[in-house]
């Protein structure tokens, strides 16, 4: 028995705001430690950790916390005298990052993106990865980015685009509109593209240069968790391909990956921001 639940509507419904049922933020939990532990992540996150230039004492909060991992890693750059919160609607997750966290400077409270629980000019850095694709209104997350953040404060942004996300041993035509049913489910599949536009109209400037990293999925991933099987199942309820077509594109993907050779992949993009001094 897999460690992933084979139900392919708990991948469904596991990232959707409110979502507490055991069964789903389980699967959520170990997505997460499995994309956690990937190179590219860590990569990028090295990337955004060095632009971002954080500093002893100062105040930080990770929106969209989920097991805390990054609130830890940014309780130990800003020492004792910072203070590091995280942001995170799921009550569930909020008691998982709890658990694993030891450290007192690090908090975790209830929020989301359209209504941040801080007040104005709070913070010295805010951070939100993946966060984005997730929400029905970017726009209205990025005014209040500007409105919690003090004049020369940063804000890294870390998020994917899912018209890059692409996969061998399938064929194209089937793995396309896989692809736009698949992007259909989600609130802002292209959330990168459009982080320079909201972010300039909420009033940051943009740091020229923009991180990038493929998070690679790995091939245990691929065959244990039912992602490929929700999306092709989806694609077929949207009447794109046929159930032979669904089956032959997980049974293809499975067998690559058995082999060792398969390949799926989406591009996470990093902005560092600041507000005007």
């Amino acid at each position: 028995m897999s460690e992933f639940d084979d139900d392919p509507a708990l991948l469904g419904r596991a990232f959707r705001k409110g979502t507490v049922d055991d069964p789903s933020v389980q699967q959520m939990v170990r997505i997460l430690d499995v994309q956690d532990q990937a190179p590219a992540i860590r990569r990028l996150r090295d990337w955004a950790i060095t632009m971002a230039d954080l500093r002893p004492g100062e105040t930080v909060a990770d929106i969209g916390s989920g097991t805390g991992t990054v609130c830890r890693e940014l309780a130990g750059l800003v020492g004792a005298t910072g203070r590091v919160t995280g942001v995170e609607p799921n009550p569930t997750m909020r008691a998982v990052a709890e658990e694993r966290t030891v450290r007192e400077d690090v908090r975790y409270v209830d929020g989301s993106t359209e209504a941040l629980p801080f007040d104005e000019a709070a913070l010295d850095l805010l951070w939100c990865e993946r966060v984005l694709q997730h929400v029905d209104d970017p726009q209205v997350a990025f005014h209040e980015f500007a409105r919690v953040l003090r004049r020369g404060g940063r804000a890294v942004v870390l998020d994917s685009d899912h018209a890059t996300w692409v996969h061998s041993d399938i064929d194209p035509d089937v793995e396309e509109a896989i692809g736009r049913s698949f992007r259909g489910q989600v609130a802002n599949p292209a959330s990168a593209r459009n982080i320079p536009r909201q972010a300039m109209t909420a009033g940051f400037a943009i740091e020229p240069d923009v991180g990038s990293a493929a998070l690679v999925f790995p091939p245990r991933l691929l065959l244990e968790a039912p992602l490929m099987r929700m999306n092709a199942d989806q694609a077929v309820r949207d009447g794109r391909i046929t159930a032979e077509q669904a089956d032959a594109a997980v049974a293809s993907q499975h067998a690559a990956a058995r082999a060792g050779w398969a390949f799926s992949a989406v591009t996470v993009f990093g902005f560092l921001l600041r507000k005007p001094a």
